[in-house]
């Protein structure tokens, strides 16, 4: 009897002490700077879902001759595909949510599900495939929805330790942390692309992660998750607040991000180049030419500078310069440290959105192609649906589309990895990709296809 009592009275115990066991964690010192931005940041991070019908090649040797001859003679299958992601809730008064693009990438049924367990149908109020970042809406019932802050990405310290949470393989609200382990870091997307000015971090990132928030100490968004290398550990990417933010603003009130522009045309600084200009490392690139009236022209740089920081930090390429312009809006001023004539100054330029009047003859001069809208004979001629492509119109002489064979009427139909039909829309990836080394695109004549790769 004694014995059965003493039970009880342990059980109770324990029981007791399960209760009250946060309250104890707190004045015993346990709640860590982590735990406290878990609890406050927790509520605004989702669960997304979506699904979209793709297309899919019957049969997939590996080998990319041998997939695109396949493809001319075997019908792509359709399937219904269902995409898993993370989100951060940005505005609860208005639903706001950032993710990465791929995450809701064809999503014609967009769900999220709040850490309340809350399901809300989305609506995708834009995306931008190029910085892989995505602005969904919902609707909120009563009161605001939870929020974060967002940081300040230039503040990033390489050392400083950092949160992620997401939803690893479905698994809601998985927290990890790390630290910086590098900052300005560029990863390979495709053939000639890259994506650059990321964060890398060694807080574990798994599929599910994306679009999920990378924190600081303070618990404000410092990026959004976005890429890990599949073969490698502890090796994670996120891309920085400050270009979230940019990105963000542009989509919400133009739904499209336009490219920022200085106006001024590059080289990458070989080992040549530097030797030349008495520098020990090809760090930072050099000006070709100085569009006139550009932010450039009015801050007064020259043919045969060196362009070596940009805000403080080194350049390594023009790749580089493109992608920390990317998070830079139009009006903000940009400081470039310049190397003229063995001395080192400082300019400070206004930024300005890209002129997209000049895009047709930026066309003309880096292809050697003028386009048009295919018409409907080219769409029978071709095979092609109509609105899935665009028609070459004019070859320039000398240029490597005339030196690659292309002819008037020959198809466009993918730029890089991304489809193309509408004239504008290739105008403003082309525009965008203008300091890449490389440019991938995909021709079509009859039902022969080929990969061109353009210079700058």
């Amino acid at each position: 009897m004694k014995k059965n009592l003493f039970m009880i009275l342990g059980l109770g115990l324990c029981l007791c002490m399960l209760a009250v066991s946060p309250a104890l964690a707190d004045r015993m010192g346990r709640v860590t700077p982590v735990v406290a931005v878990v609890r406050a940041v927790g509520p605004a991070v989702v669960n997304i879902s979506s699904t979209a019908r793709v297309r899919v090649s019957p049969f997939r040797s590996g080998d990319d001759m041998m997939d695109r001859f396949f493809r001319e003679f075997f019908q792509p299958l359709e399937r219904e595909q269902t995409n898993l992601g993370s989100g951060v809730i940005i505005d609860g008064k208005r639903g706001l949510i950032v993710t990465n693009s791929h995450v809701v990438d064809g999503g014609g049924d967009i769900r999220v599900q709040l850490s309340d367990r809350r399901v809300f149908k989305a609506k995708l109020l834009g995306a931008d495939p190029s910085s892989d970042l995505a602005v969904l809406q919902i609707t909120p019932r009563g009161s605001p929805l939870p929020q974060v802050k967002l940081g300040d990405s230039r503040s990033l310290m390489i050392g400083e330790s950092l949160i992620a949470i997401g939803n690893p393989f479905g698994l809601q609200h998985t927290v990890t942390t790390g630290v910086v382990s590098a900052l300005n870091r560029r990863v390979p997307t495709g053939p000639g692309e890259y994506m650059g000015g990321l964060i890398q971090t060694d807080a574990s990132i798994n599929p599910g992660n994306s679009g999920g928030p990378l924190l600081n100490l303070d618990g404000e968004v410092m990026g959004i998750n976005t890429a890990i290398f599949q073969r490698a550990q502890g090796i994670g990417f996120a891309i920085p607040v400050n270009r979230v933010r940019r990105v963000m603003d542009d989509l919400l009130a133009h739904g499209k991000v336009s490219p920022t522009w200085l106006g001024l045309e590059l080289q990458d600084l070989t080992p040549s180049l530097a030797s030349h200009f008495g520098l020990e490392a090809p760090s930072g690139v050099v000006v070709l030419g100085v569009v006139e009236q550009s932010p450039a022209a009015k801050a007064g740089l020259k043919r045969g500078e060196v362009v070596l920081a940009l805000d403080e930090v080194s350049l390594e390429d023009t790749a580089d310069y493109q992608s920390r312009l990317g998070s830079v809006a139009p009006g903000q001023a940009v400081k470039l440290w310049l190397l003229e004539k063995g001395r080192r100054r400082g300019v400070t330029l206004v930024a300005e959105r890209y002129p997209m009047e000049r895009a047709k003859s930026f066309v003309w001069q880096r292809l050697g192609l003028e386009l048009e809208p295919m018409d409907e004979l080219a769409a029978q001629r071709n095979r092609v649906p109509p609105g899935k492509a665009l028609m070459v119109s004019r070859i320039r002489s000398g240029s490597t589309a005339e030196r690659a064979g292309l002819q008037p009427g020959d198809l466009v139909r993918r730029m890089g990895r991304e489809p193309v039909s509408d004239l504008d829309a290739f105008y403003l990836d082309l525009v965008r990709s203008r300091h890449q080394p490389k440019v991938a695109i995909l021709f079509q004549r009859g039902r022969a296809q080929q990969v061109i790769t353009f210079g700058r």
